[in-house]
């Protein structure tokens, strides 16, 4: 991605440093996170270098957003990055495309993806809408990714409840100003401390649920480049690093600086996802340096990439590239023994690629 792509209000951080007005919960003298939150405090963070400089690299090195769906299955704090393999990505394809899996992880990690890819986009639709944020999304949010149930949502007023057992009590008002905070925050920095507040204000004994980072995911669309994506700061838990909430608002700097860090550790990471996809793309597309595009090209190697095992309609739909494909190794044939060897075609190529960008998330 060049400078243009990126996001106005990246570019507009970058060039004037501004200083943000940041909204931080008051604890008592323990600064336990448990303690009953008292007031809010104004006080004034300045634009982090380190961050805008690892947001332009994400931006440069940014994806389609088509792979989103791909990065997805490491979006689960319950599910390490170890546990994917070939045979894994290759069940939750032939899952894609209809052929129903016996494996009950392939079953749930499916349902899980489309779960969360759908609470992710309600969430960007409904902050760019005209009201915003406001009292019932997170209600709505906890819904749609089974966290509560309809009578929540249909109660939404009431979020969020007061847990007796962190003896934790929020003042309504400041629910008020969160929201309004939430809306106001269109730089990195005040994202990631509505961030930070959002998980303090839910789980008051310490520690993000999915909701938090779907929030967080939904809020990061807004500072990538359009139809782009990078990874989700989401991932650099997956690698045992500590989680920058753990000690609360006890020092804004280092919090701050915690999070400098995972970007700058997520620019890296996101720099190899490219690099891999482009080299990716020169092998497959090497073979159009001596032969004549065929119609429908472009159309079935995005189709690929999402799923790299089509059904014969598919390959049907664009007859000419699924055939061209074909005679020159790009698809291979096979048969689905369980639905009467059903007949499918493979993209080798895609599962190898998948198989990269796994271990640069590994490792």
């Amino acid at each position: 991605m060049d400078e243009e792509a990126v996001p106005n209000s990246v570019m507009a951080q970058i060039k004037n440093m501004e200083t943000y007005d940041v909204l931080v919960p008051k604890f008592g003298l323990n600064l336990d996170r448990s303690s009953v939150l008292e007031s809010i405090k104004h006080e004034k963070l300045k634009a982090s270098p380190r961050l805008q400089s690892a947001l332009l690299q994400l931006n440069k090195y940014s994806i389609h957003i088509n792979h989103q769906l791909f990065f997805l299955r490491y979006f689960q704090s319950e599910l390490d990055v170890a546990e994917y393999h070939h045979d894994f990505h290759k069940a939750l394809a032939l899952h894609a495309i209809g052929v129903p899996s016996q494996q009950l992880d392939i079953k749930n990690q499916w349902s899980q993806v489309q779960q969360n890819y759908r609470a992710i986009e309600w969430a960007k639709r409904k902050g760019k809408s005209h009201s915003g944020w406001e009292h019932g999304i997170i209600r709505h949010l906890e819904w749609l990714l089974h966290q509560g149930d309809k009578f929540a949502v249909e109660n939404a007023s009431s979020w969020p409840v007061t847990e007796r057992e962190h003896d934790c009590s929020i003042d309504p008002n400041w629910l008020d100003d969160w929201f309004d905070y939430v809306n106001k925050s269109q730089g990195i920095e005040r994202t990631l401390i509505s961030y930070e507040q959002l998980c303090m204000i839910r789980n008051p004994a310490g520690g993000c649920t999915l909701l938090e980072n779907v929030f967080l995911e939904a809020r990061l669309s807004d500072l990538r480049a359009e139809k782009s994506y990078w990874l989700s700061p989401k991932f650099y838990y997956l690698n045992g690093c500590h989680s920058t909430t753990e000690d609360g608002f006890s020092d804004l700097g280092n919090l701050i600086s915690r999070w400098e860090v995972k970007f700058e550790w997520l620019a890296d990471k996101q720099r190899y996802i490219h690099h891999a996809l482009q080299a990716f793309n020169d092998d497959f597309d090497a073979i159009l340096q001596s032969k004549t595009m065929p119609a429908g090209w472009h159309e079935l190697k995005a189709i690929l990439l999402s799923t790299p095992i089509i059904s014969m309609e598919v390959a049907h739909t664009y007859l000419e590239a699924s055939s061209f494909m074909f005679e020159y190794g790009l698809l291979q044939v096979k048969h689905v023994s369980s639905l009467d060897d059903m007949t499918v075609f493979e993209c080798t190529a895609v599962f190898k690629l998948w198989e990269r960008w796994d271990n640069i998330m590994k490792f």
